[in-house]
């Protein structure tokens, strides 16, 4: 196909399907957040791996790791239920319920962090004895500023509803900012940098991106929606939506970070980091597709909400097809060039070479079907999509623990092979049967289905 073909058909496809025109408008956006945050969240894990070593530095990524997973099931998954809501609401100017459901959700997250801060900190300490030291002081210093994430993810989701991108993933670029900026000042003034100092510094800046947030969010609000709105609360719509998204929350989180953990607990902190950083070079190949996801995801809430399918089905077709490709050309070049960017970490992190390919074509099997799972959530079918996706989770845990035991941080690799294998295919069938929407990059496999 000529280059003019490809125009022709780019431009056809913008000027026939308005959604996805807006859409990919905005991605420009939305891909430059990404990229940014993506470059920048890399580059500091390189410098802080060079400064603490593979040791400290496998502390500080199984630190990180338990807190993600931890943040995750304290916010009883409201940031799933906000950016579906907040859009719906948003679309049909309900004030009322917007407002009810931000201080709602802002509560309720905050406190439950509080709740699982408090529970785990006596639990780490119980448990020191019986596992490495040196994990300790990170896991503790991070479930103090756990509360503080849990509002973030809440947060961020809120504003995505209202589909300011920009503003939802300014943490993206501004925390790892903050914290190579935090760690640069503790090195120069302690020379050293431990994993407890490096999760400190984490959590301050993300303290100060959720402030920043926040009153960003709340001057916005002011100029949008009138002052004297009363709050619509509906404590029990919200949580029980909520809690349907925490199930697919949590297993998707357990996907991201599980190896890290399995790995952490069976190998050791080296083996933690060497993984950490094969994971973390991986998920360059998913940056366009949360790039366009983040703005499409509304989208699918407001079209099925208006009975629009047909614009559906067009929408999600034009963002798999024109997220799809670019996304395999990035997994190329991450394969072959794989040796060298792992040794930007230090030379021992080259022996990832054959775990990142692993990782990456793990990566890329989420690029096929697009965003289907985030299809399903915002459509209403949010039970059938936990139950698929919480079963590759839990496959994940246990044919991750038995692999990684015999044959190490390969072993961990290809279990999440098998498990987003599963937590792809399972929802796309789900998508085709009861939203009658075919997710598959390849236009011929579109067909009627059961």
């Amino acid at each position: 196909m000529y280059p003019r073909d490809i125009r022709g058909r780019l431009s056809a496809m913008l000027v026939n399907n308005g959604d996805f025109a807006a859409i990919m408008g905005g991605a420009g956006l939305a891909l430059a957040i990404r990229v940014l945050a993506s470059a920048l969240g890399y580059a500091v894990m390189i410098v802080l791996a060079r400064w603490m070593g593979a040791s400290e530095f496998g502390r500080y990524s199984f630190a990180v790791a338990w807190i993600t997973l931890l943040a995750y099931v304290a916010t009883l998954g409201l940031p799933g239920a906000a950016v579906r809501f907040v859009a719906q609401y948003s679309a049909a100017a309900d004030w009322p319920n917007v407002i009810g459901l931000i201080r709602a959700s802002s509560l309720i997250a905050t406190g439950c962090g509080i709740a699982v801060a408090l529970l785990g900190i006596p639990g780490v300490i119980w448990l020191g004895p019986y596992v490495d030291a040196g994990y300790v002081g990170p896991i503790i210093v991070a479930l103090v500023g756990l509360p503080v994430l849990v509002l973030g993810a809440v947060s961020s989701e809120v504003i995505r509803g209202f589909g300011w991108v920009g503003l939802a993933w300014a943490p993206l670029v501004g925390q790892p900012a903050l914290l190579l900026l935090t760690a640069t000042a503790v090195v120069f003034t302690t020379h050293g940098l431990t994993s407890t100092m490096a999760v400190g510094a984490a959590i301050l800046a993300h303290a100060a991106m959720l402030i920043f947030q926040r009153g960003v969010l709340r001057a916005r609000l002011a100029a949008r929606i009138p002052s004297r709105v009363e709050p619509s609360i509906n404590i029990r719509l919200w949580v029980g939506t909520a809690l349907s998204f925490l199930w697919i929350f949590v297993a998707n989180i357990v996907l991201t970070q599980a190896g890290t953990l399995i790995v952490g607990i069976l190998l050791t902190p080296a083996d933690v980091a060497i993984y950490s950083a094969a994971a973390a070079t991986s998920l360059l190949v998913t940056f366009i597709l949360q790039a366009v996801s983040a703005l499409s995801t509304p989208k699918f809430a407001a079209l099925y909400a208006h009975g629009r399918e047909l614009e559906l089905q067009k929408l999600y077709t034009n963002v798999v097809r024109w997220t799809f490709w670019p996304s395999l050309a990035v997994a190329s070049a991450v394969i072959a060039f794989g040796a060298p960017i792992l040794h930007l970490f230090g030379s021992d992190f080259t022996k990832g070479h054959s775990v990142l390919a692993i990782l990456v074509l793990a990566q890329l099997v989420n690029t096929v079907a697009g965003p289907v799972t985030n299809l399903l959530l915002m459509t209403g079918y949010q039970v059938a999509a936990a139950r698929a996706v919480g079963f590759a989770a839990t496959s994940y845990i246990l044919a991750g623990l038995v692999a990684t035991s015999i044959f190490g941080t390969v072993g961990a690799a290809v279990a999440l092979f098998g498990a987003l294998l599963i937590a792809n295919v399972w929802p796309a069938i789900l998508a085709m049967r009861k939203l009658g929407i075919y997710p598959f990059v390849v236009g011929h496999l579109q067909r009627s289905f059961p």
